[in-house]
This record gives structure tokens, sequence and C-alpha cells, in this order.
């Protein structure tokens, strides 16, 4: 956190006084204008308004430069973001991925306009009607504040003459009458005492003429003085009150500009994200292939054809190249069979939209029609993970009437005889998976999430895929109990390949390192969406 400077000694800080707001120092004053708050003893008031004055210039022209520095970084930042947007991308490209890099380019000119804009409004919405009110505050300086700091300079002068007249006045009353009380006690001195009191008398004399002459000078200063300072007052009081309310629209301006610029970020981005919906990797893909595809034709290698090494009637040897007959390249058609090593599943919006709808679904229930979790009726999970209650009043669905059936397809090792790489299964381990899918295992204590029900199972080709019905993040540790089963422990990150009804999901995990082949089952109660 950056730390404020103190404030210089010439600011207003240092004649602050401690007092109650409202509670004049004197007489329990509670106006608040200025014309009545800065009098007081020994003209207190007088310094106190006139550093107000000068600390609101400064202020003013802080704000100014503020303005000046700020409108030329808006200035910077869209003459950068303008070469930015012109700046080549993506001129290989086709499709929609085309389109989102040149819509990209284009909201990105227009941000740089619009902070351009920006940058022009602060310059001519703030900085110039700031100047205007610092070139008022020192027109009122120049033409207000000057002369009533001369005055006050020339009633301090005089002040300063009646003090010291009033002083020798004093003084020399003072000597006449300890001069008259020792002539009274007979003093030794007398003679010597009554030459002193001769000369005190006559210039006590000139110095009481003095003292009354200053004294009637700045009795007639005065009133002149306290005009000309009341109205000073209430021009300062005019000024300032003009100034905070400038302050106020002009920080405010600024805030909305701001906004605006905000809401146009906003819209461009929005824009962007409406021209990526139309992306669709596939159809990308296939525009692309169509358009510059060269063919599925593999031309085979061309045929050895050996030299018969026969001479020609005329005795003479035919060349090497002359002997070949030229024939016709033989091709084959490719039809490989994809093997894609990407490491997690396509995103989309859409798709994480409805993974995240299916496991709001809780399908976790027994045979006997009860659900295994019992969440407490009057206290709400505290993990922000956890899904909300479902149903109306937040109570949770009533359990299936019939019990839930068992895995449709169950796991078989691959690379058997059996459709799509598998073996047929074996009806011991069959009979065995169908006796352990009947129940879910109990989640461990702690957080309770509901299961999801997924929408139908995949068939035919698609049970090879993973499916995005959700990137789930483990729970809590899990030991396999039959061999179709695999373990993992809290945190791992399982991709779903299949998601029957009875809440054992196929999928695997993303770790290929300890991922083991033919091992694919989970129980969904133990998973989250990721």
């Amino acid at each position: 956190m950056a730390v404020r400077a103190q404030a210089s000694t010439s600011s207003l800080t240092k004649y602050a006084t401690a007092k109650s707001p409202g509670v004049d120092l004197y007489n329990g004053s509670t106006s608040r204008d200025f014309c009545n708050s800065f009098w007081g003893g020994g003209d207190a008031g007088v310094n106190v308004l006139f550093a107000r004055m000068r600390g609101a210039a400064r202020t003013t022209d802080n704000l100014r430069n503020f303005w000046k520095e700020r409108s030329t970084i808006e200035e910077e930042y869209a003459s950068k973001l303008l070469h930015l947007a012109q700046s080549t991308m993506g001129k290989d490209e086709i499709g929609e991925l085309r389109n989102a890099l040149d819509t990209l380019q284009l909201e990105t000119e227009k941000l740089a306009k619009t902070h351009l804009q920006l940058s022009s409004q602060i310059r001519t919405e703030m900085e110039d009607p700031t100047t205007a009110l610092l070139n008022k505050q020192l027109e009122h300086r120049r033409s207000t504040q000057s002369p009533v700091e001369k005055k006050f300079k020339s009633k301090l002068s005089q002040e300063s003459y009646v003090t010291k007249a009033r002083e020798k006045y004093q003084s020399d009353c003072f000597r006449i009458a300890t001069y008259s009380q020792q002539l009274d006690n007979q003093s030794p001195d007398a003679e010597r005492i009554r030459v002193k009191l001769k000369r005190a008398e006559q210039t006590v004399g000139a110095n009481e003429k003095d003292y009354a002459a200053f004294a009637k000078t700045l009795s007639d200063m005065i009133p002149g003085w306290e005009e000309d300072w009341k109205n000073f007052c209430d021009s300062c009081q005019d000024l300032e009150e003009e100034r905070l309310d400038f302050m106020k629209d002009n920080l405010w301006a600024y805030a909305n500009a701001v906004s605006t610029i905000c809401v146009a970020d906003d819209e461009s981005c929005e824009t962007i994200r409406t021209v990526l919906d139309q992306l669709e990797t596939d159809r990308d893909i296939e525009a692309f292939v169509q358009e510059y595809g060269t063919g599925n034709s593999i031309p085979n290698p061309p045929d050895f054809v050996p030299y018969s090494g026969s001479t020609n009637a005329n005795g003479s040897t035919p060349s090497l190249v002359g002997s070949v007959t030229a024939t016709a390249v033989s091709t084959r058609p490719a039809n490989y069979a994809r093997k894609s090593r990407k490491p997690f599943p396509a995103y989309t919006p859409a798709a994480s939209a409805n993974a995240a709808a299916a496991l709001r679904r809780d399908p976790s229930v027994t045979s006997s029609g009860q659900n295994h979790r019992t969440p407490s009726p009057t206290r709400a999970p505290t993990n922000n993970n956890a899904f909300p209650p479902r149903g109306a009043n937040n109570v949770p669905p009533p359990p299936p009437t019939s019990p839930p059936q068992i895995h449709q397809s169950p796991p078989q090792a691959r690379n058997g005889n059996g459709p799509n790489g598998y073996s047929e299964p074996d009806p011991k381990r069959t009979a065995a998976l169908t006796d352990r899918r009947m129940t879910l295992p109990p989640q461990p204590a702690g957080i309770e999430v509901a299961a999801p029900i997924p929408p139908a199972a995949p068939t035919g080709d698609e049970r090879n895929k993973i499916l995005f019905y959700g990137t789930l993040e483990a729970m809590y540790d899990y030991t396999a109990t039959i061999d179709e089963e695999f373990n993992f422990q809290a945190g791992d990150i399982i991709a779903v390949t299949d998601i029957p009804d009875d809440g054992w999901w196929s999928g695997e995990l993303l770790d290929e390192a300890r991922r083991e082949e033919g091992r694919h089952v989970f129980p969904s109660n133990f998973v989250r969406l990721f």
C-alpha cells in the first residue's frame, strides 16, 4: 500500500484546533458561515483562511495535472491498441476461426477508438473545466486576497505602533509614580530625584500624545478592516462551495466516463463470445478437408522391373531406360482408424452446461428404494462446491418406485473378439458384477454431494470415446473390490466414458501412468463435477 506524503509545514493542518465540531472556541457559536467563524483573538482566523485558499488552489492544480496525465495514458493505450489491431494474424485460417480472429481485430480497433474518445473526453470535460477553476482561484487571490493581505499587514503594523507607544507611556507613568514615592519618603537624594521626575513629566506628555494618536488611527482602521475581512470571508466561502461542488461533479463525470468504457469493453467481449459460439471444431476441420484435401489415394511404391539383357537385331544394346516400359502408378485407399492423443475431452460451453445440469440430479438409491445419503434437513452443506438441494422448497426428490437397473453392458477386457475390441463377457464375472452393483458403497464421512442421473448411455462406436458428461474430481479415496473397478485417490481427475443408471460409471484416470487396462468402473457418489 502506498504511503501518503506528510503535509508540509505551510499547510492548513498546523492550524487545526482540538475542539468539538460546531462549537466556537470563544463564544459557543454554531454558525457555519465563514464571516462568523474566522475571527478570534489575535486574528487567529486570518492565517487559517489564507492557508485554506492556498491549499485549495494547490488541490485544483494537482487535479488538473492528474487529468492531463490520465488523458495522455488513455491516448497512448489507444494508440497501442490500434497498432495491435492492425497487425497480421491468421491470414492462412479459414472458416469460423478466421471469422473469430477477424472479429478480435475489429473489436480491438473499436476498443482503441473508445479509449481515444475517453482521452478526448477527459481533456474537454475534466481537464479544461479544472483549468478554468484554477484560473478563477488565481484571479481571486490576485484581485481579492492580495489587497486584504496588504491591509492585514498595515493593521498589524499599526497595532505594533500602539503597543510600543503604550509601553513607553506606561513606563513613564511608572517612573513618575516611583520618583514621587521616593520624595514622599524624604530620600537623601531628593534633589537628583526631582530632576528625574521633571524629565519624566516632560516625556510622559509626548508619549501620551503618541499613544493616543496611534490608538485613534488603529480605531479608525478597524471598521474598514472588519468590513473588508467580512467581504473576503464571503467571497472565500462562495469560491469554496463552488470548488467542492465542481470537484464532486468532475470526479463523478470521470467515474461515469470510465464506466462507459467498461461497458464498451464488455460489449466487445460479448461480440467475440457470440462469434466463438459459432465455432465448431468438427465443422472447421471438415471445411478445411473439403477445401484443401488432396484425396485418400495412397500411391503404391513402383514395382522393380529387371533389365532382360537382350540385344537388338543390329547387335546394339538397348539403354536401360528404354528397356523399362512405363506403367500406371497403382494406389490404395486410406482407411486408417484415428488414434487421438488429446489428454482432455473437448470443451464446449453447451456441453459444460449440460454436464452441470446432469450432475444436479440424484439417482443414488439402493435396491430397496432408500437413498444412501441422509443429509440433515436443518443443516445445509458448508462446502461451496456441494450441489444445491433439488426440488421445491429445497426438498430432495422422492426415490424411484422401481429398483435401479444394473449396468447394461458389463465391463469386458479390451482387444478381444467382441464388438469394438472387447472380448465376450465371462458369465461368472458378469454375475459377480451384477450382485456388486445392486447398491453403491456408502460415502465416507464428510461433505455429501448428490450423484447425477446421466442421459442415456452411448451405444456403438461411442463407447470408446470420452464423453463430456463432466470432467470429474474424486472427493474420497476408493479401493476396488472387483476386477473391473479401479483404485483412485481424492483429487484424481477422471474422464467419463459411460454413465449407466445404476450409479456405477465407466471412465478412466487421466493420469496415464496409473491407468490400468480393463479397469474402468467407479462409484459415482465418490466424485463431483470438476
